[in-house]
């Protein structure tokens, strides 16, 4: 409907409903599909045409494998679709002026993904656009790239020559949005009768929807980080009549993981060996060869696990009737891309940092302090000004554990830059060598000079500007580089009432090897969310669907936890450093989530003797498990 009333006659609003694909009579396809399928079986057995990626791996025999192991556990595992949950659903505001240049305001993850999406869908230079990132209430990976408000915003406005609007229901979000995959995974572990894993096999099929997308590379992460001779992986991406899906906080791995850690818990029940010295006498160390090639670098996996179990009291751990503990590990390596920053001093002894990442998760805090750590200012005197992709140099998205290791290892290849450019200038106006100088407490001294000689930031980006030197600037440019795996390690007990099937966490700890914690408080955050977020996925979260759709579209139906729900998280940092990650620093945001999905469920099966294999463990699945195995009847 069009309203030219309400706002003035420039403003219309245009409201309107995304149908989903239903099987009803009014709107049935299927005669479409019919004839679909008969052309299709035109070209044989040998088309799969609802797969819409493959992945597959190798290392070793593992038929060689299971021969030679004790003991062989094989069964199956599902995982549902989950919603990423970010508080706004998807925005997006696009304006083309009469020379054809269109500037876009997005709650995004990564603006100049969405530039460089724009311009090749509709074939419009670069140049030609602009991109401005707006705060976001959360991402969780849901929001990069070009998704289904960019494009009609630009369309319209090139169109009309008005800016335009498009903007998702909450409702839209869920029928329309992408989502994180669900998937089934067949996985087969096999070992020896003293604990060592001889060889693993997965075959994982991932929903991935009307588009390709799901992160079916992830079924490697079945492996964990564990010295298996023998290994193969095959996975599937299969279409289905659902929206496509996107990433979600370590994309993949929590499902992949939860099959793996909930397997060797398994093994480890049969062979009568404690679940934490099981995975500690067969984790990887530095020097160990890896499946994909090379050598572990140097690594927190133990030291991690470790950590979290003297942290939960594990050693010494007690449970009454119908409680439990579960423990689970999960791995992660942060993506790692190009970016570009630029830090200026002022005056005034202030510093500002230039770039065009988005903060979502408390880096601009850490770039800042890496900035104010190698210029030894206040933490307070330093500012970050965000740019759009018109001014801004070129900055990887927000999102894969990428920013504080890249753009912290840019920002502080930048400050270096304004750090020498001060002490040459410093040289030139206090009449002496560089190597004689040293800047410490925002100025630069003299070394052993009596009296004391020193310049303040303030007074040489003054003296810079009158005379021939310009301002100072510094410039950092970062490229891909190998990143180094953290690990998560996680614990929990919980209580289950047999009657109701409820589960009560009574404890819950994770252990994170984050290389150096920067910002310790803002790494507090961050495993606690993830770790909750994971709980969520374990526990209650899960996208349901019938013949006509999503059958739970928005937050009355689609169960998120709230505070009540949510256990109290101890966090444990561990810090064994990164060797080429800013002062050691890793990634945090993703590898949180990992482990709790198994954790969670290994800890339900120690409580009730029964395995729940698909999730969420909601209430009546843990009633229906125990009536089916003899309790309750």
């Amino acid at each position: 409907h069009g309203d030219d009333t309400k706002d003035g006659p420039n403003r219309r609003e245009v409201t309107g409903q995304i149908r989903q694909l239903s099987r009803d009579k009014e709107n049935d396809h299927s005669d479409e599909i019919s004839k679909l399928e008969a052309e299709l079986e035109k070209y044989g057995d040998e088309v799969y045409y609802n797969i819409s990626a493959e992945s597959h791996s190798e290392a070793g025999d593992v038929e060689k494998g299971f021969a030679e192991s004790d003991v062989v556990v094989e069964d199956t595992y599902v995982i549902p679709r989950v919603h990423q949950t970010y508080m706004e659903p998807h925005v997006s505001v696009a304006s083309a002026d009469s020379s054809g240049k269109i500037t876009v305001w997005a709650s995004t993850q990564g603006p100049f993904a969405i530039r460089s999406g724009i311009a090749g869908t509709l074939g419009i230079p670069l140049t030609q656009i602009n991109v401005i990132g707006t705060t976001m209430g959360g991402g969780f990976g849901g929001r990069f790239g070009v998704i289904i408000t960019h494009i009609p915003a630009v369309l319209l406005s090139q169109k009309t020559g008005r800016p335009v609007r498009v903007q998702m229901t909450r409702e839209e979000e869920f029928t329309d949005g992408r989502p994180a995959p669900g998937c089934v995974i067949k996985l087969k572990t096999g070992a020896t009768k003293d604990g060592h894993i001889l060889a693993r096999q997965a075959l994982a099929f991932w929903d991935s929807g009307s588009v390709s997308g799901a992160s079916i590379g992830s079924t490697i992460r079945v492996r964990g980080v564990y010295k298996i001779p023998n290994l193969k992986e095959d996975a599937y991406g299969v279409h289905t009549i659902k929206s496509g899906t996107a990433a979600y906080r370590a994309p993949g791995a929590p499902q992949a993981i939860f099959a793996g850690e909930s397997q060797l818990d398994e093994i480890a029940e049969r062979i009568g060996m404690d679940p934490v010295k099981f995975r500690l006498m067969n984790m990887r160390e530095e020097g160990d060869k890896v499946p994909a090639g090379g050598e572990e670098p140097k690594v927190g996996y133990k030291e991690t696990l470790e950590a979290v179990a003297d942290a939960a009291g594990w050693w010494d751990r007690e449970a009454d009737e119908n409680q439990g503990w579960g423990v689970a590990v999960g791995d992660w390596t942060n993506g790692c891309g190009p970016g570009g920053v630029y830090v200026s001093v002022h005056e005034d002894g202030s510093v500002r940092i230039f770039h065009g990442s988005m903060d979502i998760t408390g880096t601009d805090t850490a770039i800042s302090q890496i900035i104010a750590e190698i210029l030894t200012v206040p933490y307070e005197s330093v500012t970050i000004r965000r740019g759009d992709t018109d001014s801004a140099p070129y900055s990887t998205g927000s999102g894969g554990s990428v920013v504080t290791f890249t753009m912290g290892n840019t920002a502080k290849l930048a400050a270096e830059d304004a750090h020498q450019r001060v002490l040459e200038l410093a040289s030139e106006r206090l009449n002496t060598n560089v190597e004689n100088l040293e800047l410490r407490e925002g100025a630069v001294h003299i070394v052993s000079a009596d009296p004391p000689k020193s310049i303040s930031l303030g007074e040489l980006a003054a003296y810079s500007l009158s005379t021939t030197g310009g301002p100072i600037v510094g410039k950092g440019s970062f490229a891909r580089q190998p990143s180094t795996p953290a690990l998560a390690a996680q614990i929990a007990k919980v209580e289950v009432d047999p009657e109701t099937g409820r589960t009560r966490v009574l404890k819950l700890v994770a252990s994170q090897d984050v290389g150096f914690a920067i910002n310790p408080m803002a790494v507090e955050g961050q495993i606690e969310g993830g770790t909750v977020q994971g709980y969520a996925w374990a526990m209650m979260e899960e996208m349901q669907y019938n013949e006509n759709g999503n059958v739970n579209p928005g937050f009355v139906d689609y169960r998120v936890p709230t505070s009540a729900d949510l256990p109290t998280v101890e966090s444990v940092i561990v810090e064994v450093p990164a060797p080429n990650g800013p002062y050691g620093a890793k990634g945090v945001g993703e590898p949180p989530i990992t482990p709790t999905l198994a954790t969670m469920a290994n800890a339900v099966k120690d409580a009730i003797g029964v395995r729940i294999n698909e999730l969420p463990i909601k209430p009546e699945k843990v009633v229906d498990a125990l009536k089916s195995n003899g309790h309750g009847a």
